[in-house]
This record gives structure tokens, sequence and C-alpha cells, in this order.
């Protein structure tokens, strides 16, 4: 799916740097990182939100092969966003919805 590589390559290009970034229509649009320690925490700007009122938004893990952490799934929980994590030691990308829990894509550049 070309929305899953686009997103990927938003966040490889960030490394070692969490990136993110919003989903409008069927474009990923990068954002810039507001967090004060961006290798380990996201923070997209009220901004950045207001600019697109997103209903789905998009951030990396960098290093390590965890993808949502409990405080990632809480926010998109009570924002009632769609969310997707980018797992770069993996190139795994993982969704979460309100209406579908989780959902795993696995080898996304792989055949790029």
């Amino acid at each position: 799916m070309n929305l899953h590589k686009a997103i990927a390559r938003h966040c490889l290009a960030e490394v070692p740097k969490e990136a993110c970034g919003v989903i409008v229509g069927d474009e990923a649009i990068k954002c810039v990182n507001e967090s004060d320690t961006p290798e380990e925490t996201f923070i997209l700007s009220a901004e950045a939100y207001l600019q697109y009122l997103p209903d789905t938004i998009f951030h990396s893990h960098p290093r390590g092969k965890s993808g949502f952490s409990n405080h990632d799934l809480a926010v998109a929980a009570n924002m009632e966003l769609t969310s997707y994590v980018y797992v770069v030691e993996d190139d795994r990308l993982e969704k979460w919805t309100v209406d579908e829990g989780l959902t795993i894509y696995s080898n996304i550049l792989k055949d790029s």
C-alpha cells in the first residue's frame, strides 16, 4: 500500500528521532516533532493539529522492536484518532483504531 510506504519513508528520514505526522485523505504529511526529547517521544504541535484537523496520525519508534506504548494508545483513544506507529528496526507498521483495535503490517519497504 502506497500510504504505508510513505509513512515508513517519512519515518526513516528522521532516524534517530521519532517522526510524526498526519494523514489527510491518502497522503502522509510529515510534521515537526516538537518534543524536547525527540529520540524518545513525539509531540505533534497544536498548530499542526489545527491546520489539518486529522482523524489519523503517525509516528515512529526508531529504536527497539516495541510497537504502541500504553501512552500512545491512551492518546489515540482519548482523541478518537486512528494511529499508526512505524517500528524502524522491524520494518513493521502497526495501526490502531477505536473500532478495530490493532492491525499489524510487516515488510513495508522490503519490496520497494
